[in-house]
């Protein structure tokens, strides 16, 4: 989540306030990954199961949509190892200190409001960072894949502006086989009751099959190397793809079994770029208002909040959530009741995140 250019992007160049138009998706999304709306399908049936299915396979665009846009605004520097410890690398680690400490404590208060004890340490606290298993923080694994992305940006930059299209061409044929057809093989080989296909743990291409890696380079790649203009051209073909995918993901999961969530990401790559060169169509050829004028200042200005809105997500959550769904389920279902917990925790987020920059730390790490 590069969230440092957002208002130099929205002064100097109109072009790419899709980009934050993207973040603010990306981040209602993620809010909705961790919610019952987003597991509705697995005690789900028949038409309805479906439905929610196809909301959850979508719903998986969110982290890729992240990584996507700070490809496509990072890889087209030039910077040394150096510049990007001093000033991204920091500020990471520092994002990840402060947050962990405040979820740690906020954790260590709410036992102690229950009478409950809680183990609470610097030795816990510091190994909880290095492991990333203090109690709450499992939505920032993002962060720790985003410091991976950033030691190796130098590298990535260099590669990137030497990436053909023969080049991506065969990073997403490679993310197809490994991520998309082996498991759907492993699905009907489990059905029809023969032994499953495994490949060896020493086999890895991660320039294809790791998230960090791979997205920022679709990013770049589709945000420079792309005529947006061909995307409109090819529509018809781009959405028989995205329906299959669709419709191939909703059968894997059915088949394995809807409590096995491994097959909702099957194609969520083909998803992610889809919407990528959607929303950058949208925004700068078919609606080119939403990149101008007052749609482009409240894109700009809630698009500056979503880094906060994510990190503070979980401690509103922590407070508020159980008491929030136990009323709005007495008005309305549970795809409603967590779609209105998106809306309230992007405000609340929002809200704290620009009390927060008006404090100098904070003002520079978020």
């Amino acid at each position: 989540m590069n969230h440092t250019q957002n208002k130099g992007n929205c002064e100097k160049q109109v072009k790419t306030v899709y980009y934050e138009w993207l973040r603010l998706i990306a981040c209602f999304l993620v809010i909705f990954n961790h919610l019952k709306g987003y597991v509705l399908y697995q005690n789900a049936t028949g038409i309805k199961q479906a439905g929610y299915m196809v909301i959850s396979i979508i719903t998986k665009i969110n982290v890729p949509l992240f990584f996507m846009v700070s490809g496509a605004l990072l890889l087209e520097r030039q910077e040394d190892i150096i510049t990007v410890l001093k000033k991204r690398v920091s500020r990471v680690c520092l994002v990840i200190l402060l947050f962990s400490l405040g979820i740690y404590v906020e954790c260590f208060l709410y036992a102690l409001a229950q009478g409950r004890t809680y183990e609470f340490t610097l030795k816990r606290f510091l190994y909880g960072i290095f492991a990333r298993n203090l109690d709450e923080t499992g939505s920032y694994w993002y962060l720790y894949a985003y410091l991976g992305f950033l030691f190796l940006l130098p590298f990535m930059q260099k590669l990137a502006k030497q990436m053909s299209r023969s080049d991506f061409t065969a990073l997403v044929i490679l993310r197809f086989m490994l991520l998309s057809v082996l498991p759907i093989c492993n699905t009907f080989l489990q059905v029809a009751g023969a032994e499953k296909i495994s490949v060896s743990g020493e086999f890895s291409i991660p320039l294809a099959v790791t998230a960090a890696l791979f997205y920022p380079l679709a990013g770049y790649y589709l945000d420079h190397k792309i005529d947006v203009q061909d995307f409109a051209g090819k529509i018809k073909g781009i959405s028989v793809a995205v329906i299959a995918g669709i419709g191939i993901s909703c059968l894997c999961v059915y088949l394995n079994g809807a409590a096995d969530e491994t097959y909702i990401p099957l194609f969520d790559y083909l998803l992610a770029m889809v919407m990528f060169l959607a929303v950058k169509y949208a925004a700068t050829v078919r609606f080119p208002k939403l990149s101008a004028g007052k749609a482009a200042e409240i894109a700009c200005f809630l698009g500056s909040l979503t880094f906060g809105i994510y990190l503070l997500d979980h401690y509103f959550k922590l407070i508020f959530y159980n008491s929030y769904e136990k009323l709005a389920e007495h008005f309305m279902p549970s795809l409603l009741t967590s779609l209105g917990w998106c809306v309230i925790s992007m405000f609340l987020g929002g809200s704290v995140t620009l009390l927060l920059k008006r404090i100098p730390l904070f003002q520079k790490i978020l």
